[in-house]
């Protein structure tokens, strides 16, 4: 399948809590899981288990051994293609608060080179809403989606990043939690190299604090 092809077909938001629309696609990765997680962790990014339990785990382990708090709270469940998330990366700004985040879905689809597509959805953490376990997000999920182009473009076995319109995408609206959002329509393209293409360079700089709108 082409890259038109899926932006023609594929859902343009997330399922959230009891059925309801939840964030908007804004990121699609193309590559290997292997390459996919190598280039984030290159990045700076800290994969956060699915499950509460495996979150409370490590996030115990990074206290008790004096490490920055990276791997904790967990993140609520979302669905596509009926599957809740396969992967969630953060970058922590403020402990449990605040923070950098993004979910991926690998999609039952690959590009004509036979790499697998993963849909994508990331937004900025701003606090925490304690009556539901929620995150209050920044309305501005470009801000975030370029941020996280800024970690990995041309580093740790990226190929190319692009910015592609669609038009099925809504440019404003609520999630799930009432939350606000709204955005430009474009959708970061992450192409990764193929592994036996992928370069040894080491880790790179990540960028601080918020990128400036």
């Amino acid at each position: 399948m082409t890259v038109e092809e899926l932006f023609g077909s594929v859902q343009t938001r997330s399922v959230g809590r009891f059925g309801k629309p939840g964030d908007p696609w804004n990121l699609l990765w193309i590559g290997s899981e292997e390459a996919v997680v190598r280039t984030l962790e290159t990045g700076g990014w800290h994969r956060i288990p699915r499950s509460i339990p495996a979150a409370i785990a490590l996030g115990i382990a990074d206290l008790l051994s004096g490490k920055r708090l990276t791997r904790f709270p967990p993140m609520n469940l979302y669905r596509v293609e009926d599957r809740i998330q396969d992967h969630n990366w953060a970058i922590p700004v403020r402990a449990i608060h605040e923070r950098h985040h993004f979910r991926l879905w690998r999609l039952n689809a690959s590009n004509p080179s036979g790499r697998p597509f993963w849909w994508g959805s990331g937004n900025y953490d701003l606090d925490s809403r304690l009556r539901d376990l929620s995150h209050r997000p920044d309305p501005d999920i470009d801000k975030e989606r370029d941020f996280i182009g800024a970690t990995i473009e041309r580093g740790h076995g990226v190929e190319s990043t692009e910015l592609r319109p669609c038009r099925r995408i809504p440019r404003e609206g609520r999630n799930d939690k009432g939350y606000p959002f709204y955005c430009d329509g474009r959708v970061l393209v992450v192409t990764l190299k193929a592994s036996e293409e992928t370069d040894e360079a080491g880790p790179r700089t990540v960028p601080k604090g918020r990128r400036k709108a």
